[in-house]
């Protein structure tokens, strides 16, 4: 296990405004820093950094932590993975095990089958796969750097080597490099060219296997089944390659993976595919992490167009800044480069169109039904759209080239979705009494150490709010002073999204009016619990009792005030 003081010195030693600033641009307001959210889609910075707290908190989205979150949410990485990471960069030597991480048998399964999978490809077994690769114009530096590999169909060396390193048939059936029919294992993709799909991180976490030759399978594609690593819906082939380009040169999606290596032999670094299935999305957002544009290169068939229309929606929804290329009906990007130069391709992309006058393009209105069901689609498109000015100004092009008025056109649009930062308020709002304590006691230790001296756990209603109160009067215990940073490590993902919150207000208690809310709670915590038993007194005809709960029921309401002065 990683040590606790360990976490703690990276957590504390990395400068959370130099980490995230990073991976996002970050400006000074008042003692905090702002920024675009890299989580979600938004054009007014509503993105919060603390380094008074080690803290951040999003006012648009509610997702909120420290510098290990940010890191593991970024990156896609598990909490040991995201400390190790911190630690690298401050020259602290971390190592961990699947105890640390549950992730890493399954990492392990993958990358050892992934292993035998590239020698199968260059061995003897491979050299038909060989062959038909370089039949569609790959040369093998661009195979090899891909590091695409051969399913072998026989599973004795698979589960040999996984004998050797102590990895279970359950754990390659989770990671899902086998499969079982009837009690007998077989070697999930068997026969197929795989492609390894890997995080943005890079980290390995499945396969997609592509039949080839005379392969009669009618499924071209089939992607490694869903684990708990693989999401195919937020996965991008070609992702963790692109991403060194992506911010410079904006991303060019298209829809197979051997489009995506193709191109990258042509010197095209930017390239991203989805898994074989329509574009989602889930993957238009990772992307926009990475990029403020995309080029949508799509097939000139009627699947392409329909596909480059489907995919145009979740771009836009995103809010990222599009263009779309058509290419010649019956080419895909690997065929085209078949028997064109990267220069041709590269003025093909000069043509790209923006949205409007592409769907305009696509659906050439020529009668006044046409034009209203163009009207109804980019309207719907549109609709997709968050960003005010960006609305605006699709609606202009579209009114102007289907020859509408304008204001007419406008009427039909949908409201904007109201602003997120009313979202956020909720999350951050007074809440129950509970809530209004725990709220005042992260601003500072002395208020925690009140709490502790007085209000017992028990008084707390169970459930997460009393396991974060637990953590806060153990962190309190052994520490002078913490910030909120150091806190959230210890909660569930949902409490580290609220308590981010809680500690971006701009209210400040002082330990008066902690001292008066706590008293408050104590007293009606205390006058809860009597009433409770001289309500089953009273059902179970217990007089006495029910008198005896009377008495301290009335010194409780004398003594309210004298609470208040004891703390």
């Amino acid at each position: 296990m990683i040590p606790q003081e360990v976490i703690e010195r990276v957590r504390a030693e990395t400068d959370i405004v130099g980490l995230i600033g990073s991976y996002i641009k970050l400006k000074r307001s008042g003692k905090s820093f702002v920024g675009l959210c890299p989580f979600h889609q938004e054009k007014t910075a509503s993105f919060n950094v603390s380094p008074d707290r080690q803290a951040y908190y999003c006012f648009g989205c509610g997702t909120g932590g420290n510098v290990i979150t940010f890191l593991m949410n970024y990156e896609n990485l598990s909490f040991p993975e995201a400390v190790k990471q911190l630690g690298e960069r401050l020259g602290i030597r971390i190592q961990y095990t699947a105890e640390d991480d549950p992730t890493k048998p399954l990492l392990d399964a993958l990358e050892l089958a992934h292993k035998i999978y590239k020698d199968a490809l260059w061995s003897s077994e491979g050299l038909g796969a060989q062959r038909y690769l370089v039949s569609r114009g790959l040369k093998k530096e661009t195979v090899r750097s891909f590091e695409l590999g051969l399913v072998p169909r026989d599973t004795s060396l698979l589960l040999s080597r996984a004998r050797e390193t102590k990895l279970s048939t359950q754990i390659l059936r989770d990671a899902g490099v086998l499969g079982s029919t009837s009690g007998r294992l077989y070697p999930f993709l068997a026969g197929r060219i795989v492609f390894p799909i890997r995080w943005p991180s890079g980290k390995l976490v499945g396969f997609s296997g592509r039949v080839w030759g005379d392969d009669p399978n009618p499924a071209k594609y089939v992607n490694t089944s869903e684990t708990r690593l693989f999401k195919k819906s937020r996965l991008l082939y070609g992702l963790h390659k692109a991403r060194p380009y992506l911010r410079r040169e904006g991303a060019l999606l298209v829809e197979g993976q051997t489009d995506v290596l193709r191109l990258a032999q042509e010197g095209f670094h930017n390239v991203v595919a989805p898994l074989g299935t329509a574009f989602t999305g889930g993957q238009a957002k990772v992307l926009s992490r990475y990029t403020d544009s995309v080029t949508l290169v799509f097939d000139g068939d009627e699947a392409g167009r329909k596909a480059a229309q489907r995919a145009l929606g979740e771009v836009l929804a995103a809010n990222l800044d599009v263009k779309l290329l058509l290419l010649p009906e019956g080419e895909d990007p690997d065929s085209f480069l078949a028997s064109h130069s990267s220069d041709e391709f590269n003025s093909l992309l000069e043509q790209a169109q923006e949205p409007m006058p592409f769907l305009y393009n696509l659906l050439s209105p020529s009668t006044t039904r046409a034009r209203k069901k163009a009207a109804e689609i980019m309207l719907s498109l549109i609709n997709r759209v968050s960003d005010s000015l960006r609305r605006e100004l699709y609606l202009d092009e579209a009114a102007n080239l289907l020859r509408i008025d304008r204001r007419v056109l406008g009427d039909l649009l949908k409201p904007a979705k109201s602003g997120d930062r009313q979202k956020a308020v909720g999350v951050t709002g007074t809440g129950d009494p509970e809530e209004r304590l725990l709220r005042m006691m992260i601003q500072k230790a002395e208020f925690v150490r009140l709490a502790a001296e007085n209000l017992p756990l028990s008084l707390f209603p169970e459930g997460e709010k009393r396991e974060f109160l637990e953590k806060l009067y153990g962190v309190a215990a052994r520490k002078g002073q913490f910030s909120t940073g150091e806190i959230l490590d210890l909660l569930s993902p949902e409490m580290q999204r609220r308590v981010s919150g809680w500690s971006f207000s701009d209210v400040n208690y002082s330990r008066e009016e902690f001292a008066r809310a706590l008293a408050h709670y104590l007293y009606r915590r205390r006058r809860d619990v009597l009433c409770r038993e001289l309500t089953q007194a009273e059902r179970s005809g217990d007089a006495e009792r029910a008198r005896s709960i009377l008495v301290q029921l009335n010194e409780l309401d004398k003594e309210s005030n004298k609470i208040y002065q004891e703390i």
